[in-house]
């Protein structure tokens, strides 16, 4: 006897529902829907260690990328039919078309589509692959639950499945039901199949008359819901095997990896995701008054957020949930109403405070473990190895993470991380330090993603080791990428993460790759990331005085070629030039060569005295020397009165403006002369060319401090012409009356002071 249910996948209710049927049968054979590939992973689901949410990854040996995840939560039906297989000693299979036909089928498809536009393609036009968007359940039939919706007096399919099956309080009859429901769906309205399900439906009923011939006397069929019709349609063996004949094949493999609730929401593009795995965990985890529960965990996320969210409320809450439920005639109150009583009475109707509510209650934050030893790449071991050695734990939300360098223990972390890094394994993103730039201390973010499992199987084939697979991917990239700027990146990279390998390899290329580059914006480029390691290198233990020579060598030629491409410049590649030029003053500084430094300060000013270089550029370069020390204040004076003369036009002399403050706005504040001569030009520049400056004079004196713009302020208010003095010496600021009256008129009324003796117009001044 064969008995099918028809579930949905990571339902709650189906899974509840589905582990009594299993008691009520006791079938001596239980097959899943699933990859028949990794029929030999299944016995791990008796290892509780092995805690979902977790994924099968069925991969293609010799493309990786070609892939498919199977995920399991904790209340999926699948799941839940594995682990009372496995707890009641009896065989368990996957039956559904193999991985190893589907990617063979994929990979025929995307050579035909590549031949296709090489054979239309213009003669020089691209011959990348072309992407194909493989058939999804769904697509060209619709979602069948709609029709069923409205077939219910529903409006939505997603609600009325909720209703129906997820959330409903008893089971009887609930597989009957769901069959009877789309046998009638498929057969009266004849919609279109998809090829791909003819396929897996013919493959699901053979493996089933396999089973029966095999001796199984009493079979469990676990499957989606959709294919419960087509699996008790009576089909003849032969026209499946036709169906089925000559399928090609490919090489796979097949591994457990971690999943994350994140990674089954529909939000993620899961074909198959559900709106919010925490509502269904809640549901899976059952007990009564489900409504009361929810606001209570509600209201702890929200008071962990710092927002109010008493005992009180939460009453008030459930109550509201429960009203809305009989409003809209629902059994009772589902995810809808939930939020929206939350929404009112936690949030008070703004969406800012109900979004906190997303991560931690809706989606959820539940990271899978696998047992140890469950992995099966070498690499894969390695990194947990690391991993537990060094207390990184992988987590599914964002873990901020310091380490100083200094520290035996925030090294060996760094250098982790940057090892993982190189084989383009994100697990860590690197950021900027806290309060400055720092040199011995690191900032990153570390947040575990499902899918990085696949970096890990595209990094297994440089080496069985994180350090073999980073040292030989960072070669492989060195050598596909043999610019200056890209070699120098990957050096600092190998050293980071301490790669003398790869590193020694690299910096033979970056030799030979610095005598080709003539241009100054590519030498500058490469001098900064090289002034790092050569000032920094102490910091990892290393040895690099080749790469100061270096960089001292590309400093030197810069040097000589930067100040004949300093004209005739476009304002963009005029700002790009900047940047470089700000960042190579700082490379100087590092070197602490007194040779470069000399050289560098005649180069600046060399670009400071050229009349036809940008103006952007010139204004930096005076205010370098003026912090060179290489500039007294009369000096700078003169060269920002020359710049902001009538001679001049607005935009240039906003561009003078931007590249002399670009450094900060302390020169103003300890320069009441410089500080008087901008103000009297911003006094008379025309209203209209004012306009045209403005944004650029914004952009300029926001990279100012806060206390530095103060500071301006009130010089400002010192120089005359701004304003008068009064007797005791403080400043009187002049308000014109006029314009200043209905503001003044409308205040008081708000204030109820419009008779006050005090807000009269002869009062106006303050």
């Amino acid at each position: 006897m064969t008995t099918i249910f028809g579930i949905r996948h990571h339902g709650p209710g189906c899974a509840r529902s589905l582990v009594k049927a299993l008691d009520a049968l006791h079938p001596d054979l239980v097959l899943i829907e699933g990859p028949p590939d990794a029929d030999e992973l299944m016995g791990a689901v008796a290892n509780a260690s092995l805690k979902p949410p977790v994924a099968i990854l069925v991969y293609d040996a010799e493309s990786p990328r070609r892939a498919a995840f199977y995920p399991f939560a904790e209340f999926s039906p699948e799941w839940q039919a594995m682990k009372w297989a496995a707890a009641n000693l009896v065989t368990m299979r996957f039956l559904d078309l193999p991985c190893m036909h589907h990617f063979a089928i994929e990979a025929t498809k995307e050579q035909a589509s590549t031949a296709a536009v090489a054979a239309v393609a213009p003669e020089g036009a691209g011959e990348g692959p072309v992407e194909t968007k493989a058939d999804e359940p769904g697509s060209a039939r619709h979602d069948p639950l709609q029709w069923l919706a409205k077939a219910d007096g529903y409006s939505d399919g997603e609600r009325w499945w909720n209703d129906r099956v997820e959330e409903r309080e008893h089971d009887a009859d609930l597989f009957a039901a769901v069959a009877e429901a789309l046998t009638t769906l498929r057969t009266e309205l004849a919609l279109p199949e998809l090829e791909r399900d003819l396929r897996r439906e013919a493959w699901m009923r053979r493996g089933i008359r396999e089973a029966e011939k095999a001796g199984a006397q009493n079979i469990a069929v676990v499957c989606g819901a959709w294919h419960v019709p087509a699996l008790r349609q009576a089909v003849r063996a032969a026209d499946d095997a036709a169906l089925l004949k000559g399928l090609p094949k490919a090489k796979v493999r097949a591994t457990w990896a971690p999943w994350t609730y994140e990674r089954l929401a529909v939000a993620s593009g899961y074909g198959a995701g559900i709106e919010s795995p925490g509502w269904y965990e809640h549901l899976w985890q059952g007990g009564s008054e489900t409504t009361v529960r929810w606001m209570t965990k509600a209201a702890r996320v929200l008071r962990t957020a710092d927002v109010s969210a008493s005992s009180a409320s939460s009453i008030e809450a459930v109550r509201l949930a429960h009203a809305l439920a009989g409003l809209r005639g629902r059994p009772k109150p589902g995810l809808p109403e939930t939020m929206e009583a939350m929404g009112a009475v936690f949030c008070e109707g703004d969406p800012m405070v109900l979004s906190l509510l997303r991560r931690p209650l809706l989606i959820g934050e539940r990271l899978g473990e696998l047992p140890e030893g469950l992995a099966q790449l070498p690499l894969q071991e390695d990194i947990e190895r690391q991993q537990k050695t060094l207390r990184l734990k992988p987590t599914a939300s964002v873990t901020p993470l310091e380490l100083d360098l200094r520290e035996p223990g925030g090294r060996a972390r760094s250098v982790f991380l940057h090892r993982l890094s190189a084989v383009k394994i994100n697990w860590g993103r690197k950021g900027d330090v806290r309060g400055g730039k720092g040199t011995f201390k690191e900032q990153w973010s570390l947040k575990w993603e499902a899918d990085m499992v696949l970096a890990v199987i595209d990094a297994s084939s440089f080496g069985n080791t994180l350090v073999a697979a980073a040292e030989a991917r960072l070669t492989k990239a060195a050598a596909a990428d043999p610019t200056l700027e890209n070699l120098v990146a990957l050096l600092e990279h190998a050293l980071l993460a301490e790669l003398p390998g790869a590193g020694e390899a690299i910096l033979s290329r970056v030799q030979a790759a610095a005598t080709a580059v003539d241009d100054p914006p590519g030498l500058l480029r490469a001098i900064a990331p090289l002034a790092r390691l050569a000032r920094y290198g102490s910091v990892r233990q290393m040895d690099l005085d080749q790469v100061r020579v270096i960089a001292t060598g590309l400093a030197t030629r810069a040097h000589i070629e930067l100040p004949a491409s300093v004209s005739g410049l476009a304002d963009e590649a005029a700002e790009a030039l900047a940047k470089l030029i700000g960042g190579h003053d700082e490379a100087i500084r590092l070197l602490e060569v007194v040779a470069l430094t000399e050289e560098w300060r005649a180069v600046t000013r060399r670009i400071m005295e050229h009349g036809s270089a940008h103006a952007l550029l010139r204004g930096l370069c005076t205010r370098m020397q003026r912090d060179a020390d290489a500039l007294d204040g009369g000096e700078a004076a003169t060269r920002l009165s020359h710049a902001l003369s009538a001679g001049q036009t607005p935009d240039s002399a906003a561009a003078w403006l931007d590249g002399f403050l670009g450094g900060g706005g302390a020169v103003l504040v300890h320069d009441p002369e410089l500080l008087g001569l901008l103000h009297g030009w911003l006094g008379r520049v025309p209203p209209d060319y004012f306009q045209a400056v403005l944004p650029l004079l914004r952009r300029t004196f926001s990279r100012f401090t806060g206390p530095e713009r103060g500071q301006i302020g009130q010089s400002i208010t010192q120089l005359g012409g701004g304003g008068g003095r009064g007797e005791s010496g403080g400043t009187t600021l002049r308000i014109d009356e006029v314009r200043a009256k209905p503001a003044v008129d409308m205040t008081a009324r708000l204030l109820g002071l419009t008779q006050h003796p005090e807000f009269h117009d002869e009062n106006l001044e303050c």
